[in-house]
């Protein structure tokens, strides 16, 4: 069975990893290490609780097999590189440079999906960029689609086990109906699906339950790319089951794939050299259409390599544009840097200097760019569970009433904008708890519960100072300073167990548009006596409450107990 690492986020947090490593890094060849300082830097990453130096300082190990941070990276980047994003150096596997590719990955910020989705439909095995285990001949993504639209419009997890992922190979008709004749006999019942996927863990001696984290990954972006919605189905017996069926974008691309001229490696190797370049520069940048971007300043390289690549077009019955072909992910080194060769890279990071190479920290005043934290979404049992269903449901009908996340958070906040501390109060509470934390507000004349509420990160109390829109239309410093009160007292009189190293948090209406003044004050308060404050507005509260509804996943738990400045989705 083909085997995909599951570093443990969602698509949005995996694309954020990459990009944080990238705008530190670029330029130079790194290792591991050096991709862990970048991550950790950015506050995307944790280990025992602890962000930035001391949860390297917890995760390094002798033994780097045990390392926590090290092989959670050392996933990352075998994804990185299936997606030809990351390419290894010639010298080293465990060394890596940074390609074209994932640079205009970087570019498309937010807007990252259109061009993932190309990244995806472009892994193939084999290819030169990374070994796997097995004898595969296999595009994986489109092959799942493929199978997909052959399956009635939906697969489940273990029906992807035991079909296109178990695939030796999915070119030729003959290879889709062996796997559709597969799945159709394991639909009989759940015995039969149980004792098919027991067969493949036999056959490859993998525990059943490792067989399905293979899974994660794939079924995380056939879900979050939107190629597919959850669902239900029926066993021949009549016993349902849960599904993932295509959505109308899901089906339009399972349309494409099967009317694509599929290149691989060995088609490629066969062409002379400067026609492989020429397909290469003529591929790359048809994609790169396909994505969104402006390809009109590089209409005359196209044009040029197009020209050249003419016959073998000609050959394949197509004009180019219908290739599924994605060069950084199927050639050499040696032919990319041919076909790119401004992308050769030639400075070398010794070993060990990634931490060192890193950037100061800034103080705040010059970049504030270390307080904006992206937040790091994990899935979770609970996540979207908890909390008032009236609540739930009406975030559950701002997401069905508008396109996208951002414009339902920004409708819930609007809802809210008038709440009074009655009401906002226990609002910021059950928005916690949707997120699955404990969470709970003080009650009034409890002289020593000096906090508005809590939220508890495991068994520890992070005291929140929260301003309702009619006390704040926009935080000010002096719920900054309060909070940082709220901790002082937390840890003078006690009352709740926590520690002197987590957040004292903010939850308020909005954020000032001028934050320089805030900005200073947290950092000045971490300077001089080591005291996180983190500030959340209702817009991103709400926004993370949305996601857990909708995906089930919540805020990394040690993210938001360490969290320093603004949390920015």
């Amino acid at each position: 069975m083909l085997r995909f690492p599951n570093p443990g986020s969602t698509i949005e947090n995996f694309v954020g990893v990459y990009g944080s490593a990238f705008e530190r890094l670029n330029g130079r060849i790194v290792g591991l290490d050096d991709i862990v300082a970048a991550v950790v830097a950015a506050n995307l990453a944790t280990s025992s609780g602890y962000m930035g130096e001391e949860a390297v300082a917890r995760s390094t190990r002798t033994d780097r097999s045990r390392d926590p941070l090290y092989n959670q990276l050392k996933m990352y980047a075998e994804l990185f590189r299936t997606l030809g994003w990351l390419h290894p150096t010639p010298q080293s596997a465990l060394n890596f440079t940074f390609t074209l590719l994932g640079e205009q990955v970087v570019a498309t910020g937010r807007d990252f999906g259109p061009l993932l989705e190309e990244c995806v439909l472009g892994i193939v095995y084999p290819t030169p960029i990374l070994a796997v285990k097995g004898d595969f001949d296999l595009r994986p993504f489109a092959f799942i689609l493929r199978t997909m639209a052959a399956c009635g419009g939906y697969l489940s997890r273990d029906e992807m086990i035991i079909g296109p992922l178990s695939a030796g190979s999915d070119r030729g008709q003959d290879n889709l109906d062996a796997v559709v004749a597969t799945i159709e006999e394991a639909r009989a019942s759940a015995a039969a699906t149980a004792n098919a996927v027991a067969a493949v863990s036999d056959a490859r001696n993998i525990q059943v339950n490792t067989l399905q984290n293979y899974t994660r990954w794939p079924i995380a972006l056939l879900r979050d790319l939107g190629w597919t919605t959850r669902g239900s189905a029926r066993f021949g017996n009549g016993r349902k089951y849960g599904t993932l069926h295509l959505t109308d974008r899901g089906q339009a691309l399972a349309d494409r794939v099967s009317d694509s001229v599929d290149l691989r490696v060995d088609d490629a190797a066969r062409l002379a050299p400067e026609q492989r370049e020429a397909l290469a520069v003529a591929a790359h940048f048809r994609m790169l259409e396909r994505s969104g971007f402006d390809i009109a300043p590089v209409a005359e390289r196209i044009e040029e390599a197009e020209a050249i690549a003419t016959q073998v077009f000609n050959g394949l019955g197509t004009d180019g544009r219908n290739l599924l072909f994605s060069p950084f992910q199927s050639l050499s080194l040696d032919d990319i840097a041919a076909a790119f060769p401004a992308r050769v890279q030639s400075t070398q990071v010794g070993e060990g200097a990634g931490r060192a190479a890193l950037p100061a920290a800034p103080d705040g005043r010059d970049d504030r760019s270390h307080l904006f934290v992206h937040p790091t979404m994990v899935a979770t049992v609970g996540a979207g569970a908890g909390g008032p269903a009236a609540l739930r449901a009406e975030l559950t009908e701002l997401l069905e009433a508008h396109d996208n996340i951002e414009a339902a958070a920004a409708a819930f906040a609007e809802n809210h904008a008038r709440d009074t501390q009655t009401e906002f109060y226990p609002l910021v509470t059950h928005l916690f708890q949707i997120l699955g934390f404990k969470s709970d507000y003080s009650r009034a004349g409890v002289n020593y519960q000096r906090w508005d509420a809590c939220v508890w990160a495991g068994d520890y109390a992070l005291p929140v100072e929260i301003k309702s829109p009619t006390e704040e239309v926009m935080l000010s410093t002096k719920a900054v300073r309060q909070a940082m009160e709220n901790k002082v007292i937390l840890l003078s009189r006690g009352g709740l167990d926590t520690r002197r190293e987590l957040a004292s948090l903010v939850v308020g209406n909005r954020l000032p548009n001028e934050r320089g003044e805030m900005s200073n004050l947290i950092d000045d308060v971490f300077k001089a006596f080591e005291l996180r404050l983190g500030v959340i507005d209702l817009t991103t509260l709400g926004h993370l409450a949305l996601r857990a509804l909708r995906d089930g996943v919540t805020i990394d738990a040690g993210q938001l107990s360490q969290l320093r400045g603004f949390l920015d989705v």
